[in-house]
């Protein structure tokens, strides 16, 4: 068999067995999958989504959100500080996100070198596998004419500042301009692995189930692994029936969160399961002017301030911030404005004028992945003090930018709500605590959890990717990476994945 199969509607059989169980769909599991079926593997995918590509993306936010993230878009740390934004579909994250492709800067390999011991993942070992990987997703910069005014607005406050900056890449191709990227595209202008990885696993003979969530991992230590998996109805919400896949081998790849749930459920791994978990809080900021902007329309994020970023920290490796423009659709941005009731709708009216940005953080190791009594995932985060100060540099320098560009004013969506009208009331923004649920911190790039490192005292997958104590347990996702990869995490887990992947295939050809 292969293809895609929607548990929710076929039947599977009760138990079957494969070379290979992939667990995630997303930019980790499906070039992983792709290279095991070139490599002549048998390939079983699980995603406990659904897929939705075409019109199937109804660009409805309430309907999308429920359909494409995790939890609905509702999942966040245990003390509500920070959202955690998770997709939950067939082809993952690269879905829902906003077609960013930054890849691993060297500096940051070279700290992965020389303070977690993984010289292997080298700057030239990884070079033929990014080269693939940008020709897969049809990277290249975003065009002058397809910079909207947001986008303008931001570069223009910072090159009168005279702060470096860079129009980014991107994976579209064809792009009509919805500006609903966060809801996926349904015009398929995205080049991501459900457009390109999953197709040409397909055509390779691995199948794909959806609907489909691994629960458990048994017998990890044997040659024949056992994944439990629980078929979910048509809309994700209920599980219905059971079924148990053998494997000879078992890659992990359900992004940063889920993969230490399963391992955790799962009772495998050592001591550093669900720990040295990385969100990369976002902080967004809003800048309001006297001229309509429209920023939802055109290409949401296309221009990043890139003055304040370091990419060969020496003790963290990519560190400072950087600011990049975004804009999202009403939806989301209601919720992410500091006001409700009449007040939220009176500036919802003002829609048109806005244009926002994301403040993007890396952070040092500081979170863990544990489980609550039902076996769901508990997401703990210390915000800590150099992560609040770096927050406070960034919303300040955002807020002279937009000054700069001639806002009329800039608003900081916190509680209760910041607003800067001119230089002077930049000294606001010392105030600013980060404290629990009174901030709108968004984080789309976990990484962490299971991380990669040269012993088991100081991982919990080896440097080839395997589950420490385990056969053939292998986590091919961002929770293998030490600390920051990129501040955005698409290209990153698809470099590594495809290095990853290529040493299993060629290991696994050799018996």
């Amino acid at each position: 068999m292969s293809g895609i199969v929607d548990l929710s509607e076929a039947e599977a059989p009760d138990e079957q067995t494969v070379d290979v169980c992939v667990v995630g769909s997303g930019s980790g599991g499906a070039t992983t999958a792709r290279i095991l079926a070139e490599a002549g593997l048998e390939v079983l995918v699980l995603e406990e989504g659904g897929d939705f590509v075409g019109t199937r993306l109804t660009q409805r936010d309430g309907e999308m959100y429920d359909q494409l993230y995790m939890d609905r878009g509702g999942r966040a740390t245990e003390d509500l500080s920070i959202s955690v934004l998770q997709g939950r579909v067939l082809g993952g994250g690269g879905v829902i996100n906003a077609s960013d492709v930054v890849p691993i800067p060297e500096g940051v390999l070279r700290h992965w070198a020389r303070a977690h011991g993984l010289g292997h993942l080298s700057a030239e070992a990884l070079a033929p596998h990014q080269q693939r990987v940008l020709a897969d997703l049809s990277a290249s910069r975003i065009a002058e004419d397809q910079l909207n005014l947001a986008n303008r607005l931001l570069r223009g406050g910072a090159e009168s500042l005279g702060w470096r900056g860079e129009v980014m890449m991107h994976n579209r191709v064809g792009c009509g301009g919805l500006g609903t990227c966060l809801i996926g595209c349904p015009l398929g202008a995205k080049q991501n692995p459900r457009a390109v990885a999953i197709p040409a696993a397909i055509q390779a003979g691995a199948t794909f189930y959806t609907r489909a969530r691994a629960v458990r991992i048994e017998e990890a230590d044997r040659e024949l692994k056992t994944v439990v998996v629980r078929t979910l109805d048509e809309r994700g919400y209920h599980e219905r029936s059971e079924l148990r896949i053998q494997a000879r081998v078992v890659v992990v790849a359900a992004n940063a969160v889920a993969t230490p749930q399963l391992l955790l459920r799962s009772g495998i791994g050592n001591e550093h399961v669900g720990r040295h978990v990385m969100l990369q809080p976002q902080q967004p900021i809003v800048a309001l002017f006297d001229h309509e902007v429209v920023a939802f329309r055109g290409i949401p994020q296309a221009f990043a301030v890139t003055e304040f970023e370091r990419e060969d920290d020496p003790e963290h490796g990519l560190w400072g911030f950087r600011i990049e423009a975004v804009m999202g659709t009403p939806g989301i941005v209601a919720t992410l404005l500091p006001f409700v009731g009449a007040e939220n709708k009176a500036m919802m009216t003002e829609y048109p004028r806005i244009a926002a940005s994301l403040l993007l953080v890396p952070d040092a190791p500081s979170g863990t992945v544990g489980l609550k009594g039902s076996g769901r995932p508990l997401v703990q985060y210390t915000l800590r003090e150099d992560l609040r100060q770096r927050l406070r540099q960034a919303v300040r320098a955002a807020a002279r930018a937009y000054l700069a560009a001639g806002a009329s004013e800039v608003l900081v969506p916190v509680a209760p709500a910041i607003r800067i009208r001119s230089q002077a009331d930049l000294r606001q923004v010392d105030d600013l605590s980060f404290a629990p649920a009174t901030t709108g911190l968004l984080s789309a790039h976990q990484q962490g959890g299971a991380r990669m490192a040269g012993s088991a005292a100081d991982g919990a997958v080896d440097p080839e990717g395997m589950v420490w104590g385990t056969r053939d347990v292998y986590v091919f996702d961002t929770s293998v990476f030490p600390s920051s990869s990129s501040s955005h995490t698409m290209a990153p887990v698809m470099t590594v994945s495809s290095y990853l992947a290529t040493g299993l295939a060629e290991r696994y050809s050799r018996g």
